[in-house]
């Protein structure tokens, strides 16, 4: 198999939404990260908070036992390895819960963003943005850098369209579809529109727009 091709199927398996149901479909993911990348803990609490809301006490429990520990000290860093191990092992029962893969992972990434918000953190950059939709943008790669692995860029394409670029991010496109609402959703938007796409096993792009 060459490198051509094994890229595409590695895009195939990732794209594709139901293999999100299945834990096994995350070990390709989970081979890639490396002792580099890393998780704040804050984003892993939000995780878990999201889980429970969506699923419930036993799943939360289950999360914890594969990631070998119960609560995350928000400001330190984790290996990314274990985010990886805590959606594995949640979206499968929250896929028979929700419905299909794809909404179960948006649901759980708008979770996970309405709870950042909540937070200190959160609530001093909503007062920064001060409700300006734009503003938000140009300084999301730099708060995705202190949360997660990977980098982020903004390409404008109009006062009010945007694509932002993924790269080295272990997360479905779904789930950070899910993020970037909760997220746009306190601006002073209307008409939000966001729609990712899986462009390789660990990059992805989001065209957003709003009126």
């Amino acid at each position: 198999m060459n490198a051509t091709s094994g890229g595409s199927e590695m895009l195939e398996l990732f794209s594709r939404d139901s293999s999100w149901e299945q834990e096994s479909s995350w070990t390709p993911r989970l081979a890639l990260t490396t002792s580099e990348d890393m998780v704040r803990g804050l984003f892993l609490q939000s995780g878990l908070r999201a889980i429970r809301a969506l699923g419930d006490e036993s799943l939360v429990a289950r999360c914890a036992s594969v990631c070998g520990q119960a609560s995350f000290f928000d400001f330190f860093n984790y290996p990314a390895s274990v985010l990886v191990r805590m959606l594995s092992t949640a979206v499968p029962p929250l896929v028979r819960r929700h419905g299909e893969a794809e909404h179960a992972l948006w649901l759980l990434g708008n979770c996970v963003g309405m709870d950042f918000l909540e937070s200190e953190s959160g609530r001093a950059m909503l007062m920064l943005m001060r409700g300006e939709a734009k503003r938000l943008m140009n300084h999301l790669p730099a708060a995705y850098q202190m949360s997660l692995t990977g980098a982020r860029s903004i390409q404008w394409l109009g006062p009010q369209h945007c694509r932002f670029v993924m790269a080295r991010d272990f997360l479905p496109a779904s789930f950070h579809e899910g993020l970037l609402v909760s997220l746009l959703e306190r601006m002073n938007t209307g008409r939000l529109h966001v729609e990712g796409l899986q462009t390789g096993p660990l990059t992805s792009e989001y065209d957003i727009t709003w009126r």
